[in-house]
């Protein structure tokens, strides 16, 4: 092999040095144009030089192999410098670290109470968060009552965005962070672990029981939802509920009980953004969606799940009880619910007629209704 050493720029070959010429002809090879800063090292075989003439008409015939510089091996360090550069980066570190935090002296001033009642202001979970990332003594407060109770744990009505609710929530760990706020009497977490319960666990009565927990400490939609659930096995209980949630102006109440007339007079069209607040929060119907369509034992039953793709409710159609329940721990009654169906289609089934309503309103199902 026969190594030859090219500067970093060549000029063309209709102008060359007097150097370059030389260079030319003891190499005899016709002069190569190259930019860069950089000298590279063209190895060409032996034989392929030899058998050139002088002309160097062939040289390109067998391409030359560019042969990269090497860079400059680096020094490896010894152990010692090695323990020595790990010593003085925790050294760093740890000057860097801040200092124990000390208890705030105007917190201490103010009694507790009132502490906690001035943090209660703060609605989200997103601010509870925050909270508990400021210091240790507000981490603490943020497990009060005060802050607990008045929490708004639904998030954005439309894209569920700060529920307590997440994806990749299962029915435990649901079960599990909502109970955090039910006992510290939070209404609304109440109605959804009442609702987990009636829908997702074993424990209906148990489920019903915290709704009207709910129910009874004001939350009206509480009332409304124990109107449906019990319509069929309780009827007159289910009437109860339903009269004192319309009793209060609820608005899917007073579509159950006056006629489209009277709702239409009083009302108006109502739209399918007017009724959207009066659905659960899209958290918890997914969730309830999830379990549903994740559970073989009620696909296998003769069940019927809400048509509205916002609400995650669904009833048995008759009183059958899964194998995979006793009697003592499932009560097949109170999970029997009729329900509402579209007159057109014969199809789509609603579990009231604010799902059925909205549904038609938002068009989803006027457009499809007639393929159905």
């Amino acid at each position: 092999m026969t190594s030859i050493i090219l500067p970093a720029v060549v000029p063309s070959p209709d102008v060359l040095s007097e150097e370059e010429e030389q260079l030319q002809q003891s190499s005899r090879l016709s002069p190569l144009t190259l930019t860069g800063k950089k000298r590279f090292r063209f190895s060409i075989p032996s034989s392929a030089s030899s058998s050139r003439s002088s002309s160097g008409a062939s040289l390109l015939e067998t391409p030359p192999t560019l042969i990269l510089p090497r860079s400059p091996k680096k020094a490896r360090l010894s152990n010692d410098e090695v323990t020595a550069g790990i010593g003085k980066t925790a050294a760093l570190l740890s000057s860097m670290l801040p200092l124990e935090p000390s208890s705030s002296t105007l917190l201490s001033m103010v009694p507790e109470d009132v502490v906690g009642h001035v943090l209660g202001f703060l609605g989200s979970l997103g601010d509870r968060y925050s909270l508990q990332c400021t210091s240790r003594q507000f981490r603490r407060l943020s497990n009060s009552e005060d802050l607990l109770t008045p929490m708004k744990l639904g998030g954005h009505q439309d894209s569920g965005k700060g529920s307590i609710f997440q994806d990749d929530d299962t029915i435990d760990s649901a079960v599990a962070k909502v109970s955090i706020f039910a006992r510290a009497g939070n209404l609304e977490a109440l109605y959804m672990l009442g609702m987990i319960k009636t829908y997702c666990q074993p424990d209906v009565e148990g489920g019903i029981l915290i709704l009207k927990r709910a129910a009874t400490d004001g939350f009206v939609r509480a009332h409304y939802t124990l109107g449906l659930v019990l319509r069929d096995s309780h009827p007159d209980e289910a009437a109860l509920h339903m009269q004192l949630a319309a009793q209060q102006e609820y608005l899917p109440a007073l579509q159950e009980l006056l006629p489209n007339r009277d709702m239409k007079l009083k009302y108006g069209e109502l739209s399918a953004d007017q009724l959207r607040p009066y659905l659960d929060p899209i958290g918890l119907n997914r969730l309830l969606g999830r379990h549903y369509i994740n559970s073989t034992v009620l696909r296998e039953l003769n069940t019927s799940h809400c048509w509205n793709p916002l609400c995650g409710r669904w009833a048995f159609k008759a009183q059958m009880v899964p194998p995979s329940f006793t009697e003592a721990s499932f009560h097949m009654d109170l999970r029997v619910s009729r329900m509402k169906m579209c007159s057109r289609c014969c199809r789509a089934k609603y579990c009231s007629k604010l799902c059925q309503v909205h549904d038609w309103r938002s068009g989803r199902h006027k457009t499809e209704c007639q393929f159905l």
